[in-house]
């Protein structure tokens, strides 16, 4: 499985039809008012691989804390059937990760085959703000 896209958006939602509608992706920050935090991170996956392979896959989405502790996890599976005549087949999703926010940084969002993998597949940064109460700026 080959990984087409994957990181946050301000909004993500899968289309009956197929297909993703996505605002603000990639999102290159995320702000909170006070910490610690919950909040849900939209995320926008999108993928292919050769027909005849990867019929039941299953993924972790762990999201991690600048210090490198587990704060989100995301188990999702799918049935990938082959598309008669097609050598190729396409998937995409829009998931909602709940994430515990402790600290502002740089955390980090991955994508693994076991939730205790140490290596991602494929990952990205999102860095967490907090937002100073009186004048609305990002503070460290």
């Amino acid at each position: 499985m080959h990984v087409v896209a994957f990181a946050a958006a301000r909004k993500a939602v899968l289309e009956e039809a197929g297909g993703v509608t996505a605002e603000g992706f990639p999102m290159t920050s995320c702000y909170v008012e006070s910490l610690p935090a919950q909040i849900t991170v939209p995320l926008v996956l999108s993928v292919h691989t050769a027909g005849g392979t990867d019929y039941e896959p299953r993924r972790f989405i762990v999201a991690k804390s600048p210090e490198g502790e587990r704060v989100g996890l995301l188990e999702f599976a799918w049935q990938w059937p082959d598309n008669p005549g097609v050598p190729v087949k396409f998937r995409v999703f829009a998931h909602q990760l709940p994430i515990t926010v402790y600290t502002a940084g740089v955390h980090t969002i991955g994508l693994y085959d076991d939730p205790d993998a140490v290596d991602a597949e494929f990952s990205f940064p999102l860095p967490v703000l907090r937002l100073n109460p009186l004048t609305g700026v990002p503070t460290n």
